[in-house]
């Protein structure tokens, strides 16, 4: 999909692109992220989301609560767009790298995903890397998954209708967790929703050679020290939880998978999807063009953002209120 000729750019992506590069002028924030300490980055992200995520989507009511987990009791963020249920739930994990983002860098995203697919969004603070390396992050959520179907009424939430979502870094997590779940018994997740998932290693892809260099956003330089935070040393590499592309996925729930089409992990996407095609698991993959990775945060501005939480939220309710 390389070419010599300029990609074309969605117009409100490139407006975007343009009030971010304003926010960067106006917090002096370095360019190049792959060379950033884990807190320069994070205080980074945290500054250069935060315009994004104001005037955020009502909602019937957000609690604050946390899940008992293998090491420390995990912050859980809840959600309602209704006050009426027992609702289906949607655990929901922001990316950034497995190293950076929160539950405020993608807020106003997890509001609009909320309201859309009138579910409870549970929205996971999971442990970050390099302090707490893999597979952390994927047993802390597993654990949060679990505690929903044993207790999830005491949320007001259906325990019989959990769905997993995320993007990038969340979305690999979203997977490894169904992994790890499947592993240790019969998962309770009925879907699965993959925003530009990471699912490999390969950084040759044809989206890697195209837009590589960063020139949109994410580049190859910082997908590869995202890893190297990430992983403890190369045997993770062939752990099914942090590459997904090696994991068996019979029998995995409906997976609906979004894409940008700016984006080094395009193909990861095209690619996982394929896989979970050939091994019959119902879903859909949408390339949504013009759009640069990450682009979930972005809904205050770019409707593309909107229309793509808004798909993923119509595929994900249709399966669990099937």
């Amino acid at each position: 999909m390389a070419s010599d000729a300029e990609p074309w750019v969605d117009p409100d992506m490139q407006l975007a692109l343009a009030r971010m590069a304003e926010i960067a002028r106006e917090h002096d924030l370095p360019a190049d992220r792959s060379r950033m300490t884990p807190e320069q980055a994070r205080r980074r992200m945290e500054v250069d989301r935060a315009w994004w995520n104001q005037d955020r989507p009502a909602l019937a009511r957000i609690e604050e609560t946390t899940v008992p987990g293998p090491t420390r009791p995990i912050p859980v963020r809840l959600l309602y767009p209704s006050a009426d249920g027992p609702l289906p739930v949607i655990v929901y994990l922001h990316g950034g790298g497995w190293v950076v983002g929160s539950l405020e860098t993608h807020a106003r995203g997890m509001h609009v995903l909320a309201n859309a697919a009138n579910c409870v969004v549970a929205a996971v603070d999971y442990a970050l890397a390099p302090e707490h390396k893999f597979p952390s992050a994927v047993t802390e959520v597993a654990a949060v998954v679990e505690h929903i179907a044993a207790n999830g009424a005491d949320w007001g939430v259906d325990p019989t209708r959990i769905a997993l979502a995320g993007d990038s870094a969340g979305a690999n997590i979203a997977i490894g967790t169904e992994v790890h779940l499947r592993a240790q018994s019969a998962s309770p997740v009925s879907a699965l929703g993959l925003i530009y998932p990471v699912t490999g290693t390969d950084f040759e892809t044809g989206s890697y050679r195209e837009f590589g260099p960063g020139q949109w956003g994410l580049s190859k330089a910082e997908m590869q020290a995202y890893f190297e935070h990430y992983v403890r040393g190369p045997e993770d590499f062939a752990d099914p939880r942090a590459v997904p592309m090696q994991a068996d996925v019979t029998g995995f729930p409906p997976s609906f998978v979004a894409a940008a089409g700016l984006d080094v992990l395009r193909d990861d996407a095209v690619q996982f999807d394929a896989r979970l095609r050939a091994a019959g698991v119902p879903g859909s993959l949408t390339v949504y063009e013009g759009v640069v990775h990450g682009f979930m945060t972005l809904t205050r501005t770019v409707p593309k953002a909107q229309q793509m939480i808004e798909d993923l939220a119509g595929n994900l309710s249709a399966t669990l209120r099937g």
